[in-house]
């Protein structure tokens, strides 16, 4: 029988947390022969020193490292590795429910979508960062969808592909210069191309949110910054037609939530931060980094014209 999944995750000098998202694996009810896992290295020089023996026994292990060129090109060297069926993506900073991957499997098995993004779980209950950091997951999860079903979202810690979509779509984009919005990207050119992709929640893992306001505002503002990237190399895509959703409809029902979820003052106080965090880094990303690109790349062309 052929190799059914190859689970593949990105790592970069956090050795504790990629073994605490190994040791989740070992619960795995999938058969041994049915799945791999291959972990990618992006060119640190720690990721892999806390990796014991044990686990490469217990575990279809394969080990890779590759230069730095970040997450989205860790995961596409992975994919090219691999000889499943279907592509399943985590991070190292999640952990797998032991069904993940029969959730999976009956989402291929159950619908024609090529691609499924399960439920992320948060590791902090009660810590008013996380819980906001929650919140905003799950509503992006629901919002995002057009009138068929199909989500706009799927989020690259908890997604699987159909192999061959995949691999004709490229993989992740790698030109994004900061890990963000790469899997709204992906997302994107996947419906643009005429594939269907599907919220899954029965796919369930467990995700280290930030646990402190500043960690989640820096967080946000960094994602404001590749979500400038997305809408940029959306408007020079012409002819790429994906419906979306008003940033006036997502403001109101983003209040709706907060409120109809009866979150306390102080998530709504951190939620509506997080919300002019990402679009500071929007601005600042357009307004600044950009133009500080541009006067790079003005004193290059310079210096290569003097004598």
């Amino acid at each position: 029988m052929s190799m059914q999944f190859s689970v593949i995750i990105p790592t970069r000098n956090r050795p504790f947390a990629l073994v605490r998202c190994l040791h989740s694996f070992l619960a795995l009810d999938f058969p041994r022969d049915q799945w791999e896992l291959i972990v990618v290295n992006d060119g640190g020089e720690r990721s892999f020193q806390a990796i014991s023996p044990f686990y490469r026994e217990m575990l279809p292990l394969r080990l890779v490292t590759v230069p730095f060129a970040g997450p989205a090109a860790a995961r596409n060297a992975g994919a090219k590795l691999a000889t499943g069926e279907f592509l399943a993506f985590t991070d190292d900073d999640c952990q797998v429910e032991p069904d993940w991957l029969h959730a999976f499997a009956a989402g291929f098995d159950q619908t024609q979508a090529d691609a499924f993004g399960g439920r992320i779980l948060n590791n902090f209950a009660g810590n008013r960062a996380a819980e906001a950091a929650q919140h905003l997951i799950d509503f992006l999860l629901n919002f995002l969808c057009d009138a068929e079903g199909n989500a706009l979202l799927l989020l690259s810690n908890n997604v699987a592909y159909r192999r061959r979509v995949f691999e004709q779509l490229g993989g992740f984009d790698e030109t994004f210069p900061l890990a963000a919005a790469e899997d709204f990207e992906m997302g994107y050119r996947l419906l643009a191309h005429g594939f269907r992709q599907q919220v899954w929640p029965e796919a369930r893992v467990w995700h280290d949110h930030p646990v402190d306001g500043m960690s989640f505002l820096r967080q946000q503002f960094r994602y404001g910054r590749g979500g400038y990237f997305f809408w940029k190399k959306r408007r020079e895509a012409a002819g790429e037609g994906v419906a979306m959703k008003t940033a006036v409809s997502f403001y109101s029902a983003f209040l709706r939530s907060l409120r109809e979820s009866s979150q306390p003052f102080d998530i709504w106080v951190m939620s509506l931060a997080a919300q002019v965090a990402y679009r500071a880094g929007q601005w600042y990303q357009r307004f600044w980094a950009e133009r500080q690109l541009e006067q790079d790349a003005a004193w290059v062309g310079n210096v290569r014209l003097s004598p």
